[in-house]
């Protein structure tokens, strides 16, 4: 598609008597579906063909925020869905409290991917904006297992998705995903920013600062959470990649047609081009871009980014 001339240009056109150029089309997946001028909440309609922009502006004009306790609030999110969030976190509540939204180009992915009756996982759930996202995609056929090890969080994905009304196709596992199941985990987050909780190390000393937490919850396979069919699963565990992806073997193995989203950094992996390459050897190697779309990547742009890929893994077309 040819790129319209910038507004300089334009304008030049415009004094020398030449007739503006045409407006560029609109985007492939862009509909004739206004949001209510009302306020009233979004429909999913709407949220799955709403230009990008319209949707963060849509969902910003509908956001709200009320303080619950000391340290919870009530927002609402993508101008559609409640959603409680904990006021102490200064990385991602501020954004769901005066935007609405997280990650456009992740939700839009979900928006046009998640089906009805499907299986998913949520493995790294946070307070389950995705959670929340995909039970309703699913519907009351499908089924939704969000997997959060921070209790707080995890308390709050159950929460959020009983105060939508989707308690009856979910469930939050309160376990870290990994390669074995059943031993006790070392996890480690900040009460000001618990979305990069992680794994560490036991033993290893606790800085004293107020803020960091440091627990021991259960390790668990993904394979040993589900039985039977999944379709889609997003995983988020910031630098549990590895062991996540040792714990899904029979999963992956069992389920041709899968499509699995997971954030991969190499620079939290110990053996980052061994986990590729079998990474790799399942699935041709496909990221999800800023934009949105799915694009073509290879092992060495991965290996050499500081930044995360976020992989999309799937054996068909998408």
């Amino acid at each position: 598609m040819t790129e319209p001339p910038p507004p300089w240009r334009r304008a030049l056109g415009k004094l020398a008597g030449a007739p503006p150029p045409p407006p560029p089309p609109p985007a492939p997946h862009s509909v004739a579906v206004a949001p209510p001028a009302d306020g009233s909440l979004l429909t999913m309609e709407q949220l799955q063909n709403l230009s990008r922009t319209v949707l963060e502006n849509a969902s910003r004009i509908r956001c709200q925020a009320v303080q619950v306790d000391p340290s919870t609030v009530l927002c609402r999110v993508l101008g559609r869905y409640k959603m409680m969030v904990d006021g102490r976190d200064v990385a991602l509540a501020p954004h769901l409290m005066l935007d609405g939204y997280w990650e456009m180009w992740t939700t839009e992915f979900m928006l046009r991917t998640v089906k009805p009756g499907m299986v998913v996982l949520d493995v790294g759930a946070n307070l389950g904006y995705f959670s929340i996202l995909m039970a309703e995609l699913v519907g009351a056929e499908g089924r939704l297992i969000a997997v959060e090890p921070n209790p707080r969080l995890a308390q709050l994905a159950e929460r959020n998705l009983a105060l939508n009304g989707f308690w009856h196709q979910s469930r939050v596992e309160r376990v870290a995903a990994g390669d074995a199941s059943g031993q006790a985990l070392a996890f480690r987050f900040l009460t000001s920013d618990p979305k990069n909780g992680r794994l560490v190390k036991a033993g290893g000393a606790v800085p004293d600062d107020g803020d960091t937490v440091e627990i021991a919850v259960p390790g668990m396979r993904i394979d040993d959470l589900v039985t039977g069919r999944v379709d889609f699963i997003k995983i988020d565990v910031e630098g549990a990649e590895e062991q996540a992806w040792a714990g899904l073997t029979r999963v992956l193995d069992a389920n041709s047609d899968i499509i699995v989203l997971m954030e991969f950094n190499a620079l939290r992996c110990r053996a980052a081009e061994a986990t590729l390459a079998d990474i790799a050897a399942r699935f041709p190697l496909r990221e999800l871009g800023l934009d949105g779309q799915v694009h073509q990547v290879a092992p060495p742009a991965i290996l050499e980014r500081r930044e995360d890929t976020m992989l999309v893994l799937a054996r068909g077309p998408l």
